[in-house]
């Protein structure tokens, strides 16, 4: 029986199998038998692979209610310790419909996410119709993951059922049916996902039927379907920001109340966005601590990502105090679990290091353009996409940036993501212009500096900039080429300043931070580099703890300094 878990605990195989004395057989198994063994840490076994082969197929040689009860067991062990996937599958396996669209209640869709649609559209098949309808919440949370996957016509089947499963049951609450329907038009309204003012309608429709904040959506799941950034979702023409800010501004309360705060701080990083964008780097930086602040301590991850997205883009244009270096972000990642979140966060650190060039330190899944191998919810997959495309221009393959180009855009004007869009001309002008094909770079620039101008966005031009300046000289002059030519080479600048000699670990450091570190590494005392740099003392200690806090070293004095020297040993 326990050949069915990778790995399993003392208290699993008691509670799953019920077998009397467990603790012994586990004992005599591990000693007298090399196919068992028990991991270092003393409290976990785990079957060998042959081992655990012959005990499948052993498994399935007892009675179908056995099997059946077994596989139940397991779902209850997994479902009471919240590891939702393999309470799932347990579920699946035993035919235990009931509790697996439970668990899928439970789950809210956040990690079904990660399931293939094809095993997920097969085990609603499989599934009677009649279970089905008694979960009319798991309905809900099924509708959401169809719009997820692209499957609108399954996602309008749900829809069609949950409507069945409320009219079949007249004896439900008219409460109960007001929070259903009104869950309904919320998911509904994700097909307008980056139309907010069609979405807010439906929110406020939303709104007026709940009684209760919604269920298949938990203010801690994904908001962004997967997107680094919101306001790349939300800009949809040239000329609409202003529009597009005003509304999300007054749409996301209605939100955030039938959804008890999901996505809480979406328009505040949206509008830092914009100034980030425009070059107003005081402004970004002022709301985009606004963004910061708005989301402490409410688990919106998804948005906090959102954040460091910009920020790291706003650190290689102005000196920012970053809240914690890649490595320390990324171990912090991992024990939540969260696939979605990790992707997110890949496509900011392969974004920040293409536009610094340094290529060694993009993520591999990036690096090696393997993206094929991770779920990428379809909303999110053009920001994902140019994401990428930022990485093969900084690994030299401009051939390839150009050929993907025509369909990235069409997808873009599918989706109405004019901000994509613009980003994707200008790579792609950018890979013209590396292959000396001059005329293609100029058209396609005029194009993108057209439609940039009524918003005044720069950026996107000036993290481009040392692929695309020869080309943007022989343009006419205009006041937006100007200022995108005065922020060109000021980033310039600043990039150099921010690769030279410096390692990739240390990057989250001011510039002032970083002379400290390397006045310590040529064994000064705290009293002389106070009085190298003209500061005190205490102030020399209070950026020493700064450092050692950002960097996530911890220990006694003698291993922090150790510590931080071999961080300022590694490679650039």
């Amino acid at each position: 029986v326990m050949g069915l878990a990778d790995e399993f605990t003392l208290e699993m195989a008691h509670f799953i199998t019920e077998t009397p004395h467990t603790e012994k057989l586990l004992t005599t198994l591990t000693e007298q038998n090399a196919f068992v063994k028990r991991l270092p840490d003393g409290k976990v076994y785990r079957f060998h692979h042959m081992m655990k082969e012959c005990a499948k197929r052993t498994f399935h040689t007892l009675p179908p209610e056995k099997q059946a009860a077994y596989r139940s067991r397991f779902g209850i062990w997994y479902e009471e310790h919240r590891q939702y996937l393999h309470a799932m599958a347990a579920y699946r396996q035993g035919r235990n419909y009931d509790a697996l669209l439970r668990i899928v209640e439970q789950d809210a869709g956040i990690l079904l996410s990660s399931l293939s649609p094809k095993a997920v559209l097969k085990a609603i098949e499989e599934c009677p119709v009649s279970i089905l309808k008694e979960h009319p919440l798991a309905i809900l949370v099924l509708m959401r993951s169809m719009f997820n996957w692209r499957l609108i016509p399954e996602m309008m089947r749900m829809k069609e059922l949950l409507l069945t499963a409320i009219a079949e049951h007249p004896e439900l609450p008219e409460q109960e049916k007001g929070n259903l329907l009104g869950e309904c038009d919320l998911i509904l309204s994700f097909l307008m996902y980056n139309d907010i003012s069609a979405m807010s309608r439906l929110h406020r429709s939303a709104s007026k039927q709940m009684s209760r904040p919604a269920v298949s959506i938990q203010n801690v799941g994904g908001w962004s379907f997967g997107s680094p950034s919101v306001l790349m979702m939300y800009h949809r023409e040239p000329g609409a920001l202003k529009k597009e800010l005003a509304e999300m501004e007054e749409c996301m309360p209605h939100y955030y109340k039938i959804t008890n705060g999901h996505g809480q701080g979406a328009e505040k990083i949206m509008s830092a966005e914009a100034y980030f964008l425009q070059g107003k780097f005081t402004d970004a930086q002022i709301a985009l601590e606004q963004a910061y602040a708005q989301i402490e301590g409410n688990g919106q991850e998804n948005i906090a990502l959102c954040c460091d997205f910009l920020a790291r883009r706003l650190s290689l244009c102005i000196e920012t105090e970053e809240r914690a270096s890649f490595a320390a972000r990324r171990a912090y990642l991992l024990k939540q679990h969260n696939t979605a979140w990790l992707n997110i966060f890949n496509a900011t650190a392969a974004y920040y290091y293409a536009l610094l060039g340094e290529t060694e330190e993009i993520p591999e899944i990036f690096r090696t353009h393997t993206l094929f191998s991770v779920n990428i919810l379809v909303p999110g997959k053009p920001m994902i996409e140019m994401v990428e495309n930022q990485v093969y221009l900084a690994q030299g393959a401009y051939a390839k940036v150009i050929g993907r180009s025509e369909g990235l855009l069409a997808a873009c004007a599918g989706l109405q993501y004019a901000l994509v869009a613009l980003h994707l001309r200008i790579q792609t002008a950018a890979a013209y212009a590396m292959l000396g094909k001059t005329e293609e770079a100029q058209a396609l620039l005029l194009q993108a500096l057209q439609e940039a101008e009524p918003d005044e966005f720069l950026l996107p031009f000036v993290e481009n900039y040392r692929y695309i300046k020869k080309t943007l000289e022989k343009l006419p002059q205009t006041p937006l080429l100007a200022r995108i030519q005065r922020l060109g080479k000021a980033s310039e600048q600043r990039q150099k300043q921010l690769s030279a000699h410096r390692p990739a670990s240390l990057v989250a450091l001011t510039e002032r931070e970083y002379e400290i570190v390397k006045l310590m590494a040529s064994r000064l005392r705290n009293r002389e580099i106070a009085e190298k740099l003209f500061l005190s003392e205490g102030s020399v200690k209070q950026y020493i703890n700064q450092i050692y806090s950002k960097l996530q070293i911890e220990g006694d004095t003698h291993s922090k300094r150790k510590q931080l020297f071999q961080l300022l040993e590694e490679k650039t």
